[in-house]
């Protein structure tokens, strides 16, 4: 089982280089990368929740389905579904 940490983290990354065009959220998804580098998987879970909220950004069912097995781990479902995170899957073409 992958940790919360490396979950996270490759789900930002996966988002980042699909979005790589759009300055101010990939500097947002490198941010939620280093929290969790730094073992800071409870914060970047929230902030990275946040930050596909904010810039209404699509991801795949797949990161998704990540999230959500980190959220598990961490008890910390409210993450996705208190800003209803899943409302942003889109199915790949």
């Amino acid at each position: 089982m992958n940790s919360p940490d490396s979950l996270i983290r490759s789900v930002a990354e996966s988002i980042a280089r699909r979005i790589a065009d759009q300055t101010r959220p990939v500097r947002s998804l490198a941010s939620v990368v280093k929290l969790a580098e730094n073992d800071e998987a409870d914060e970047a879970l929230d902030d990275l929740a946040h930050v596909i909220e904010y810039f209404r950004i699509s991801i795949h069912r797949a990161e998704y389905d990540q999230l959500v097995a980190a959220a598990g781990q961490l008890h910390a479902m409210d993450s996705l579904t208190n800003l209803n995170v899943e409302q942003f899957v889109a199915e790949q073409n």
